[in-house]
């Protein structure tokens, strides 16, 4: 009776461990990012020109600059629309398109690739984008970083 017992409790233990039949993983790495984010914090530099909100929503003389990313999955699996939309009171909205935009899974993330090139890190609920190159013809450096939430 002791070893029905015990082999009953071991048996409840080992069932309760049992991972859940509705936990739903994403079709795709495309569809894993997908979503829209808000800007929480935003940096642009251009040669001499420089704007740098580490914490946004920023308000300075009523007026109020925000933002927001959306990721859109493209036809294949692997790949998302990026549209960066930054908005300022009282003056026309500021975009920033790419279409082809590659999702790679990394080890517990995604990582976000243009051209080959590695700019941001993904996991469905945050994006941690830096992009930075130098313009060939002016030789000017250009970066843009920002920390967005879903």
């Amino acid at each position: 009776m002791k070893k029905l017992i015990l082999f009953l409790f071991a048996l409840t233990v080992f069932g309760a461990c049992k991972k859940a039949e509705t936990d739903v993983q994403p079709k795709s790495p495309a569809q894993a990012v997908a979503g829209t984010y808000t800007l929480t914090s935003f940096r642009y530099a251009s040669g001499s020109d420089e704007i740098n909100l580490p914490k946004m929503p920023y308000t300075q003389s009523g007026q109020t600059i925000s933002g927001t990313v959306k990721l859109s999955p493209s036809s294949d699996d692997d790949h998302v629309a990026f549209s960066l939309v930054l908005k300022v009171t009282g003056q026309q909205d500021a975009n920033i398109d790419i279409d082809q935009v590659e999702v790679r899974k990394t080890s517990e993330a995604y990582g976000l690739y243009v051209d080959g090139d590695l700019v941001a890190d993904a996991d469905g609920s945050n994006i941690i984008f830096n992009l930075s190159e130098t313009d060939p013809q002016t030789k000017e450096s250009l970066a843009l970083s920002f920390v967005a939430k879903k």
